[in-house]
């Protein structure tokens, strides 16, 4: 599921794949497209990563793992919210930043 206003950040949703190692299957994927891990913290869920691209506003990944129970979800969840950071103000995602949102959803996520 993907949710995005004309102007802004891109957020996608799809239930985790517990098997392929939640939150670590995140990180490791993040590293394995070029991401540096700007912040984060494991007990919440929560990874801020970031890709800085010659000539281009730099990419940004906020990736959220949402256990089961919490927030009327039946299965833990995988949420990426997807941006590039202009001067001031996200900037609507480029297709190979979606891209790698979809990758990593598609390697962490249940099928």
């Amino acid at each position: 599921t993907a949710v995005a206003c004309a102007r802004g950040p891109l957020i996608m949703t799809r239930p985790a794949n517990v098997e392929a190692g939640g939150l670590d299957c995140v990180s490791g994927m993040l590293h394995r497209l070029g991401y540096i891990i700007m912040d984060g913290e494991r007990s919440l869920g929560f990874v801020r990563a970031q890709r800085d691209r010659p000539g281009r506003s730099p990419a940004v990944l906020v990736v959220n793992y949402i256990p089961a129970g919490t927030v009327d979800n039946a299965r833990d969840t995988i949420q990426v919210r997807v941006a590039r950071i202009g001067e001031h103000r996200d900037l609507t995602p480029s297709r190979d930043v979606r891209s790698d949102a979809e990758r990593l959803l598609h390697e962490c996520g249940a099928t």
